[in-house]
């Protein structure tokens, strides 16, 4: 059964776990198959330096899932979530969830399938 806390912790585990995957499929098809960073804003630190590139995608990862983490807390926290600000919050919040882990999915398939055509 999950409880509250779980609860508030599974999109932001979600994010941890999409981000880890990310970093891990760029590094091996970095690494192993020659492939090259798609995002221009760390792909010279890819290019640079592998540690430098893992120190900052999974900070960065960390940074958004604590976030996210963060302001689910304080939205449950509201003590009259009956109102429509805080349904709207909540739902913008959640959209927000499901955008961020959708697009760090894709960059994971993109990337096995950058390395399966590799092999």
């Amino acid at each position: 059964m999950l409880s509250v806390k779980s609860v508030k912790t599974v999109p932001s585990l979600a994010i941890l776990l999409m981000g880890s995957m990310d970093w891990l499929t760029t590094v091996v098809g970095i690494n192993y198959f020659g492939a090259v960073e798609a995002n221009p804003f760390i792909a010279s630190i890819a290019h640079q330096s592998l540690p430098a590139f893992t120190v900052v995608k999974l900070f960065t990862t960390l940074m958004v899932g604590l976030i996210f983490y963060q302001a689910n807390k304080c939205l449950l926290k509201t003590n009259d979530k009956t109102t429509r600000s805080f349904k709207w919050t909540k739902l913008v919040l959640r959209t927000a969830y499901i955008g961020a882990t959708a697009m760090l999915l894709v960059a994971v398939i993109n990337n096995l399938l950058i390395v399966i055509q590799a092999i």
